[in-house]
């Protein structure tokens, strides 16, 4: 941004065009970063139309990847294009729509940043910038959150204590990884616990609970907490509401009255209302993006670092190997199944995350309530 307002003055009635994702963090991005870059200026925003205004007749138009027809028809000087990494997955749109509105201009020139999210066009710019023979056309540069200066060291270390190793390597190390979005990693290695063919006595149980009432699955994982692993799975479909309750009731008292830790979001909610009647312990988790993203982490987490052992349910390692992180529409991250049902990865994130729970009746992962929050 400092770049593009140092620019607009040098070079005035430039022409920029800065595309983002969406729309939506654009005022946000104009008044906190913009405006007081601009102080001491002469500039006006037009809201309406999404063009910054600067002292001496340059101006830079706003736009979304999400329309690229609205963005054709111009000519640019200066094309910035930011998250990188999502937008240059589409190498179309940067092909077809966003280089040819800067090609009319001799002194044309594009700015590309963002963070690495896995190979494609963004790395192969990136690897462009560092090719000596193309010097003269393409310059690369990377800097990690740690050599920008801006975030705390010993905050960092300790982010990378609770971050899945991959994760810290892209986001905050600023590293092009193969298949980036994928959350889980070689899940065979943590697929070596052994299947019990009748729960010990001695054992301390917990079962995590992904409810379905009708197209989905209801699946549950039964977890072993004195030997951290998740031992035995079950999956059914298309089941009154009674007979969930009948089967899941049956599963805890076959595990010594394990307590259940159940997706309540919504349907879930009566369902445990009813367990609770029959005296079982239910632990009640309202699933958000924020929540649900948080028992994924860290069960990527415990499976990486082999504190979570798993019989090889070759449904749940299905589900494991599809699961991928996605920027929504409104840039948000979230999490769930590429062209696969989900239902058993958050069954074994809840009993994961049950295994190492204190009880508690309900909770909100972020703001607990009789529960200890993540680390």
């Amino acid at each position: 941004m400092l770049r593009l307002v140092e620019l607009a003055h040098q070079q005035p009635r430039s022409r920029h065009l800065w595309v983002d994702q969406t729309l939506r963090p654009i005022r946000r991005y104009v008044q906190r970063y913009f405006a007081p870059l601009l102080r001491g200026t002469r500039w006006r925003w037009d809201a309406q139309g999404l063009t910054l205004h600067f002292q001496g007749g340059a101006i830079c138009d706003f736009g979304s990847a999400t329309r690229p027809e609205l963005l054709e028809g111009f000519g640019y000087h200066c094309l910035w294009i930011n998250e990188a990494g999502h937008l240059l997955r589409d190498e179309r749109l940067y092909f077809e729509t966003l280089l040819p509105m800067v090609m009319e201009s001799r002194e044309g020139r594009v700015f590309i940043v963002g963070t690495p999210k896995g190979r494609g066009l963004f790395q192969q710019m990136y690897e462009w910038g560092r090719d000596p023979a193309l010097a003269a056309d393409w310059q690369s540069f990377r800097t990690t959150s740690e050599e920008g200066g801006l975030v705390d060291k010993a905050w960092l270390e300790r982010v990378r204590q609770q971050m899945p190793a991959r994760a810290f390597r892209q986001e905050i190390e600023a590293e092009f990884l193969d298949d980036a979005g994928a959350v889980f990693y070689d899940v065979e290695r943590a697929a070596t616990a052994a299947p019990e063919a009748a729960p010990d006595p001695q054992g301390r149980y917990v079962l995590g609970v992904d409810v379905a009432r009708y197209r989905d699955y209801t699946a549950v994982w039964v977890g072993r907490n004195d030997t951290n692993s998740a031992v035995a799975c079950e999956r059914f479909q298309r089941l009154a509401w009674p007979l969930q309750q009948a089967r899941l009731a049956a599963l805890s008292l076959r595990y010594g009255g394990a307590p259940l830790y159940i997706d309540a979001s919504g349907a879930g909610d009566p369902l445990c209302d009813a367990l609770e009647a029959e005296g079982l312990p239910v632990v009640r988790v309202t699933f958000t993006t924020q929540s649900k993203r948080r028992l994924v982490d860290h069960l990527s987490i415990a499976l990486e670092r082999g504190t979570l052992r798993l019989v090889p349910h070759e449904q749940t390692l299905r589900e494991l190997r599809a699961f991928r992180y996605e920027l929504t529409a409104t840039g948000h991250v979230r999490t769930g199944g590429y062209r696969e049902h989900d239902d058993c990865v958050m069954a074994l994130a809840l009993c994961c995350w049950g295994m190492g729970a204190r009880s508690g009746r309900d909770f909100i992962l972020g703001a607990p309530m009789g529960a200890r929050e993540l680390d």
